[in-house]
């Protein structure tokens, strides 16, 4: 299964060398891209993404009366202005704060980039889709849009890690079989493996209620992965095993970090647990890489700003300390020897229209979030050859739920600096364990290619919540979930799946 659908080419100033050169955009299929990286013998679940771009108006409600676009606002007064209006506007420009500016200097600077690439791509997947083919590809059984008519409450391991006794991490956990129970302690701090290159493991977590086992949840740990539950206080630490796994593998290839930045929408709807991002000086990640170089790739968010610890709890924007975008890429990234920064673009897009969810002039929302990219230097490294980064590169795909991210191996891969094993991916702050991916020149959809000699790479997965969509949702489970086991969806069920969701 291949998440990248198409691919563009567009001329670009490649500000590494000072030439043109040609800048390859693409479209990703955010549910495949999760499918290819997890086990093809179940569904999951995802959160149905947005049909139609936002503050658009469906055909039918538009009259000859009713333009389909309202008038925007002059962005700066112009020679029909009152004096007031100039007045205004020069008031306005000293109000805002300097990362406001810088904010709207870095848009300015990549929109039109950013609309060029978009342009190319729905050209490119336009000119070749199927027709039965929609924004993200061909879907099929596996690929089940969840039902917000469940009452169940989700596993909530935030606050179930915070019951059990604090003693620190535990020695790593292998699973053996295609089954296996743990009672709901042994599930936090520790590390847990499933090393087979072929078969995932279900994970039966039980608890204690009036002295008996209860089943708390059922989990499915995919082939060739490990997880750690737990805070990020502790992963620096020798102690947490995530270095010391690394080394036992070869070397981490990957790092992916997707910090959960303060989002007033995240606290809003209670997804996740956000945190200081200052924090992230915790993280030592010449540690946790040890000195095997790697790629590591950041996660960036719409909000611009670094508020305040007041302000993180009111998300005012009055009291503004940095940009996240600075803060990594400036301070974090020297910090852990990266070289060679790059930043990459994920467009949002609309499963039915193919257009970004929100306009690239809008200025409340933006329609991409950005991703840093860089190579851990260790030190002492020496004739060291790294793998050029093009800047800028966009990628488009439809959003498929709060804080999940497209699965991007596919396109690591060029730059990765050994291409010839499958990568040992670490991710941080992660909310799913997903399996080791698969060898460049193999298809990541079958599970045949493992037995045919084609070795996986190790895939671990660290955060408070690194299980949280590997819940498997049953209809009398005590929790919802977000994978389906048994039997998949019926003929019907299958062709409704493979058409673009209304």
């Amino acid at each position: 299964m291949q998440s990248v659908l198409c691919t563009a080419e567009l001329p670009a100033f490649d500000r590494s060398t000072g030439q043109l050169s040609l800048a390859q955009h693409h479209l990703v299929s955010s549910p495949l891209s999760i499918l290819g990286n997890f086990s093809t013998a179940h569904a999951l679940l995802f959160d149905r993404p947005p049909a139609q771009a936002y503050q658009q108006p469906s055909a039918a409600d538009v009259t000859d009366e009713q333009p389909r676009q309202k008038r925007r606002r002059k962005s700066r007064p112009d020679e029909s202005s009152s004096p007031a209006d100039w007045a205004l506007h020069r008031d306005k420009l000293e109000r805002q704060s300097t990362t406001d500016r810088q904010s709207d200097e870095h848009h300015a600077s990549i929109s039109l980039g950013l609309s060029a690439a978009i342009d190319a791509v729905r050209d490119a997947w336009l000119g070749q889709r199927a027709d039965d083919d929609g924004w993200m590809g061909k879907l099929d059984e596996r690929v089940v849009w969840r039902d917000g008519g469940d009452a169940r409450e989700e596993l909530n391991l935030v606050g179930l890690a915070a019951e059990q006794a604090d003693e620190g991490p535990s020695e790593l956990l292998r699973l053996e079989g295609s089954a296996a129970q743990l009672p709901l302690a042994s599930l936090f701090r520790r590390i847990v493996v499933n090393d087979s290159q072929i078969s995932p493991v279900r994970v039966q977590v039980t608890q204690k209620e009036a002295e008996e086992e209860a089943i708390a949840a059922r989990l499915l740990v995919p082939p060739s992965s490990g997880f750690l539950v737990s805070d990020m206080s502790t992963w620096s630490a020798r102690s947490s095993g995530i270095a010391q796994l690394g080394r036992s593998l070869g070397g981490w290839d990957v790092l992916l970090i997707d910090p959960p930045w303060p989002n007033a929408s995240a606290t809003r709807s209670s997804s996740y647990e956000t945190f200081d991002p200052y924090d992230l000086w915790k993280l030592d990640v010449p540690a946790l890489l040890n000195d095997k170089p790697a790629l590591v790739c950041v996660w960036l968010t719409n909000r611009v700003k670094v508020p305040s610890l007041s302000a993180l709890l009111t998300f005012s924007c009055s009291c503004v300390v940095a940009q996240f975008r600075r803060l990594v890429k400036d301070k974090l990234f020297p910090a852990w020897r990266i070289k060679q920064t790059a930043e990459w673009y994920w467009i949002k897009i609309a499963s039915r229209s193919g257009e970004p969810v929100w306009s690239l002039e809008a200025k409340n929302r933006r329609c991409y979030e950005g991703l840093l990219l860089g190579y851990y230097v260790p030190p002492g490294a020496k004739k060291l050859v790294l793998p050029t980064l093009p800047t800028d590169k966009v990628f488009l795909s439809t959003p498929i739920g709060h804080s999940r991210k497209p699965v991007l191996i596919d396109i690591f891969r060029p730059f990765l600096l050994d291409s010839r094993k499958p990568p040992n991916v670490l991710d941080l702050f992660a909310r799913m364990t997903l399996a080791g991916p698969p060898s460049a020149s193999v298809d990541s959809d079958t599970t045949a290619t493992v037995a045919d000699g084609v070795e996986r790479g190790f895939f671990l997965a660290v955060g408070n919540e690194a299980v949280k969509f590997n819940v498997v949702d049953e209809a009398a489970g005590p929790v919802r979930g977000w994978v389906r086991e048994g039997a998949l969806a019926p003929p019907e069920r299958a062709r409704e799946l493979s058409e673009e969701p209304s």
